[in-house]
């Protein structure tokens, strides 16, 4: 099992980076390429993080890993889960013709992809719910940046976080962004217990 594992820890990154840079590219041949715009949406943030995770991870497929490992891809496969669902849910029903390539890649297969490298390989041991937070540190920084940029040049990345519709109802989506975050990592993390692929005998390291 170890084998595929590997494999879809590089060839998953490698698929994520392409829809990237073929947006970047589109949009710098539209002429509407903003580089804090662009990197702004926590879509390519979350698929940068997801990137990160399972490259890191690559390298201890089959071994024991550090527990800030382990932070990191739930992490990274809780902020997925809230991509996927927003774009579907939210986003998608608005938008004009049917999904780019990019938006399967970026919208559903990495989501996809970093849950199911959480569940066949997960922590050896389960992460303690009291230190949940530690999932929603990106998040709660994102949203701050988002409500500074509202504020002052007016720039939003989605519609449900605008200030002109009322700071009472981007409250709102707030606290359920948060909310839900907090509910899908503490599944996530429940999840230990579907681990398929195991440490190798021979693994060495100490879980920090």
């Amino acid at each position: 099992m170890n084998t595929p594992v590997r494999a879809w820890r590089v060839a998953t990154p490698v698929a994520m980076l392409i829809a990237i840079a073929s947006l970047v590219a589109d949009g710098i041949r539209h002429g509407d390429f903003v580089f804090w715009n662009f990197f702004g949406y926590f879509t390519i943030q979350s698929n940068i993080i997801g990137i990160v995770a399972l490259a890191v991870a690559l390298r201890f497929t089959g071994r024991e890993r550090p527990t800030w490992l382990e932070w990191l891809r739930v992490s990274a496969a809780t902020y997925m889960v809230i991509v996927v669902v927003v774009f579907w849910w939210l986003l998608y029903p608005t938008m004009s013709g049917g999904p780019s390539w990019e938006d399967l890649v970026l919208h559903l297969a990495s989501g996809v992809i970093l849950v199911a490298d959480w569940l066949l390989e997960g922590p050896r041991a389960r992460l303690a719910l009291r230190h949940l937070g530690v999932c929603m540190i990106y998040p709660a920084v994102w949203l701050a940046v988002v409500l500074v940029r509202g504020a002052t040049d007016g720039w939003v990345p989605y519609f449900f976080l605008d200030p002109d519709n009322g700071y009472a109802s981007v409250a709102v989506m707030i606290v359920i962004i948060v909310g839900a975050g907090l509910g899908i990592c503490a599944a996530v993390t429940r999840m230990t217990s579907w681990r398929v692929v195991t440490a190798s005998h021979d693994a060495r390291g100490t879980v920090g």
